[in-house]
């Protein structure tokens, strides 16, 4: 094993080990923006696997997309509700998390020996392979309608978004409102206490 590879083999554990950290603690903790940055260094680790796998634009789309706009947006929702919304009470007993977990861990080993047994045979690594040019035939000939169906996702997760922060935003005015409107009538009927002592 030559010198450069046993530094691409310490960095991909490194990386590697750093996604698994990151990931529990993307879903392990109460505080929403521990997770946030959780899934950062998350994304951050994804990258470097990239890096070590030598797919290039994988690292830039990583990058650009899940922390130029992903994590930001998660954040913004974050600030949006407030990191310290309260969340619902959780009464599920412990035979119903057994379970659950028990089913996972069952899903999880069934998947694992089946991507255990499935070897398929690679493809011959063309002296192009994972250029910008190579990607950008093969998402526009065989996987653009794919692509353009997760174009479509993403364009339905946008309006929903809009028409949840908006019904927020009417929900939050109204109750302004009413709270406006009964703090004046109380200050009205004190007023009117004060008049006629």
């Amino acid at each position: 094993m030559n010198p450069s590879s046993t530094q691409e083999l310490v960095a991909f554990a490194f990386f590697s080990a750093l996604a698994l950290v990151s990931a529990v603690a993307t879903v392990a903790f109460k505080n929403p923006i521990r997770n946030a940055v959780g899934l950062f260094v998350h994304v951050l680790a994804l990258a470097g696997l990239y890096i070590t796998l030598a797919a290039h634009f994988l690292v830039a789309v990583q990058l650009i997309v899940y922390i130029g706009a992903v994590v930001v947006l998660f954040v913004f929702v974050i600030m949006l509700l407030g990191p310290g919304a309260e969340t619902a009470d959780d009464d599920t007993g412990l035979v119903p998390r057994a379970l659950g977990a028990g089913s996972v861990a069952l899903l999880g080993a069934m998947l694992a020996m089946n991507v255990l047994a499935f070897r398929p045979d690679r493809p011959a690594r063309t002296a192009d392979g994972g250029t910008l040019r190579h990607v950008g035939q093969y998402l526009f000939n065989e996987a653009v309608i794919p692509f353009e169906v997760a174009s479509v996702l993403l364009t339905a997760a946008v309006v929903g978004a809009f028409a949840v922060a908006r019904a927020h935003h009417h929900k939050v005015k109204m109750t302004t409102e009413t709270n406006r409107a009964r703090q004046q009538k109380l200050d009205a009927e004190a007023d009117a206490q004060g008049d006629e002592r």
